[in-house]
C-alpha cells in the first residue's frame, strides 16, 4: 500500500514540476495565487454574514461561485476572441505587439510603461464590465 501512496505522491510530483515548468504558470502566477484568495474570501464573508446575521437571508455559496466562475470563463473566452480577432484582422499590429512590443519593453522609460499600463488597466476594466454587467 506504501509503494502505491509513493506512486501517487511521485505522479503529483512531476505534475506540479511540469507545470511550474510552463510559459504560462511563469507568466502567471501571480495572477493565479489570487483566484484562491478570493474564493476563500467569498466563503468568509458569507460564514460571518450568516454567524452575525442568523435570521437573515444571504446568497447561496455555491450558486454565486458557479456564477462568478462562468463569468471568468466567458471573460477569458472574450479576450481569447479578441486575440484571435486581432492576429486574424490586423497581423501586423499582432506582430508589432508580439514581437516588438512584448520583447521589448524593458526599453520603454517609466513613463511610457506607467502609460502603457494604465490604458490596459482601462481596457480590462471596460471589458469585464461590459461581460460581468449581469452579474
Amino acid at each position: 500500500m506504501k509503494k502505491i501512496w509513493l506512486k501517487i505522491w511521485s505522479g503529483i510530483n512531476n505534475f506540479i514540476i511540469g507545470v511550474k515548468n510552463t510559459d504560462f504558470y511563469k507568466t502567471y502566477k501571480e495572477e493565479m495565487v489570487v483566484v484562491p484568495l478570493v474564493i476563500l474570501a467569498f466563503y468568509l464573508l458569507n460564514g460571518l454574514l450568516i454567524s452575525m446575521f442568523p435570521h437573515s437571508s444571504f446568497f447561496d455559496f455555491f450558486s454565486q461561485i458557479e456564477t462568478i466562475v462562468s463569468k471568468i470563463v466567458l471573460f477569458v473566452v472574450a479576450l481569447w476572441v479578441a486575440h484571435l480577432s486581432l492576429r486574424v484582422s490586423f497581423p501586423k499590429v499582432y506582430k508589432f505587439l508580439h514581437e516588438d512590443f512584448y520583447q521589448n519593453f524593458d526599453s520603454y522609460t517609466t513613463e511610457k510603461k506607467i502609460e502603457i499600463a494604465v490604458k490596459f488597466i482601462l481596457v480590462f476594466i471596460l471589458a469585464a464590465a461590459l461581460i460581468f454587467k449581469g452579474l
